[in-house]
């Protein structure tokens, strides 16, 4: 009977021990920026702020990025009172960019478009273009109350993407 209470107690205290630690483990944890940005929820936000940044800026007098959006505005909207030829190309491209932005911050979501390269060749996007692009997401951010380390973090993940994006 001795050894049987002894035996329980210490399974008992072995199960607590590994239990705690494990706690203790996740605890430990540091959220990822996906998670401090708001997760899928967060992420999308952020992105449709910048497209709608975009879209207003691709609409103003001198717009810089109108030249290299222009191809899916008129996918989009039509040409010359012409239907639309592709009137979502829109939402897959913010459903990519929320998948890819979901993806590089460490999140749980998988993009699955065309390499940087191979989507921006053809676009020639100047380097302009691409700061520009860039002011618009950090509006987003701004208006998404993002930390400043937080947009830090993300501005390390975009601007790898710079040499991929701008003069092809």
């Amino acid at each position: 009977m001795k050894n049987s209470v002894l035996f329980t107690a210490l399974m008992l205290a072995g199960g607590l021990f590994v239990s705690s630690c494990g706690k203790e483990e996740a605890e430990a944890t540091p959220p990822t920026l996906y998670d401090r940005l708001g997760k899928t929820e967060g992420v999308a936000k952020i992105v449709d702020g910048l497209i709608a940044n975009v879209g207003a800026e691709t609409a103003t007098p001198n717009s810089v990025m109108l030249r290299s959006h222009k191809p899916m505005l008129d996918a989009i909207n039509g040409v010359n009172g012409q239907a639309p030829t592709d009137p979502t190309r829109l939402q897959r491209l913010r459903n990519h960019v929320v998948d890819q932005l979901g993806e590089a911050t460490g999140g749980p979501l998988t993009y699955k478009g065309k390499s940087m390269l191979a989507a921006h060749t053809g676009m020639a996007v100047t380097n302009n273009e691409f700061a520009v692009w860039r002011t618009q997401l950090e509006k987003s951010l701004n208006d998404n109350k993002v930390s400043e380390a937080d947009k830090a973090a993300l501005y390390v993940i975009i601007d790898k993407m710079h040499d991929d994006v701008v003069n092809h």
